[in-house]
């Protein structure tokens, strides 16, 4: 048996039907019972519970070989912070399945980034969830995906809606920052080859698509995919920032923060042959586009 955690979310999605189809038995760990309808399946069973809450992790965790631990939030919100979501969570998740007895894999899902010279509290807490994993004293498994992209991601779905209800493309900035965009049915793979894997004991893995695009390179493809010929314009950060704190003052979540904005600016690529090195040929941005778009 494995438990996901965030299975109601994008990857989680994505994960559990893979696993389930693989033959692993699946327990979804949900934090609404309304989430269960969109987590059923022949070997998938649902738990209801939620990261900051100890006890609904202890009895999820029961009777699990390995967990697989993706809850994340890319904005602090009402009521939540990174510090409450990726460390006190992952912190609760870490004792749960120690306390179980018998996992015998403990996969922690962070952030292509993260590291010890990181900045910023998204990418701080992460790295401070990763140190959590490495210390829980189970054979663990840490994967950094780039950017994940396919059917219900959120960065995709972002990109669109510009596209489609802007009358111009706005980028931040020069848009010459390079990403690695990685499809979720090949980081499903990844998942499938790790998991009780001896093999991947005690290693954290970097998983970035086949190429580095820059955002305008990124920009066009889905402009391409969509059939738009709308133009692109280039919006100076030291216009978007003031915009942008008064937004993180006035609303709950706010469609980008100056954090984001930061992480923008900074590349965020890997080595290209990653899924190569898992036996996966990897699905290119533009063909993964085509598959859902």
């Amino acid at each position: 048996m494995i438990l996901v955690t965030g299975a109601s979310g994008f990857v989680g999605s994505h994960l559990i039907k893979g696993l389930s189809e693989a033959g692993h038995l699946v327990r979804a760990f949900i934090r609404r019972p309304d989430e269960a309808k969109g987590v059923q399946g022949e070997r998938i069973e649902t738990a209801i519970g939620d990261v900051g809450d100890p006890e609904s992790l202890f009895n999820a965790v029961k009777g699990c070989d390995a967990v697989i631990h993706l809850v994340g939030i890319i904005q602090p919100g009402p009521g939540y912070s990174f510090k409450s979501v990726h460390v006190e969570g992952t912190r609760n998740v870490v004792e749960a399945a120690r306390a179980a007895g018998t996992v015998r894999h403990f996969i922690y899902q962070s952030s292509l980034g993260t590291g010890p010279e990181a900045k910023g509290g998204y990418y701080e807490t992460k790295y401070a969830a990763e140190r959590l994993t490495k210390s829980s004293g189970l054979d663990y498994t840490i994967t950094r995906p780039s950017i994940i992209f396919g059917k219900m991601d959120g960065f995709t779905a972002r990109m669109v809606k510009l596209v489609n209800q802007m009358p111009v493309v706005p980028i931040v900035g020069s848009g010459t920052v390079r990403l690695q965009p990685v499809y979720i049915d090949d980081l499903v793979e990844v998942f499938k080859k790790i998991i009780l894997n001896p093999a991947f004991y005690g290693k954290t893995l970097e998983v970035g698509g086949p190429e580095q695009l820059t955002f305008n390179e990124i920009m066009v493809d889905i402009k391409e995919a969509l059939g738009s010929k709308k133009p692109t314009v280039h919006v100076p950060l030291c216009l978007v920032r003031p915009a942008a704190a008064v937004m993180e003052r006035l609303l709950p979540h706010p469609p980008v923060t100056n954090e984001q904005l930061d992480m923008l600016q900074k590349d965020n690529v890997c080595d290209c042959g990653s899924l190569g090195e898992f036996g996966i040929r990897p699905t290119t941005f533009k063909a993964g586009l085509k598959k859902f778009l």
